[in-house]
């Protein structure tokens, strides 16, 4: 889902947000970027993109094997409970299986808006 744009390309009002809202109610992120663009996902897509080591070694695994291994789906659905801003550039949310090592870059959000 990540797009082909150049990250070193975006400019700074295109990843400086002027307000971002976790809404662990309706489980979205919403953002609006400085130069005005408005970025919302579910969640859920959030969490299929997660930046961390472990989450990308996984996705990478698994696009290397010709049979992938079906995982057995959660006992229960999978929601972020909670978030914070990592300094002035990121976003960590935390889910509740217990994830929480995933840092969303504000440009690597961005990056995701572009798609």
């Amino acid at each position: 889902m990540v797009s082909n744009v150049n990250p070193q390309a975006l400019s700074a009002e295109q990843i400086q947000p002027v307000s971002l809202d976790l809404d662990l109610k309706n489980q979205t992120l919403h953002i609006t970027w400085a130069d005005g663009a408005v970025s919302r996902w579910p969640v859920a897509v959030l969490r299929q993109h997660c930046p961390c080591a472990a989450c990308r070694t996984e996705k990478e695994q698994q696009s290397r094997t010709l049979l992938p291994v079906l995982k057995q789906a959660p006992a229960e659905k999978l929601e972020a409970v909670g978030g914070h801003l990592v300094g002035n550039y990121a976003l960590q949310i935390e889910w509740s299986d217990g994830h929480s090592s995933g840092i969303y870059d504000y440009r690597y959000l961005r990056m995701l808006h572009a798609e």
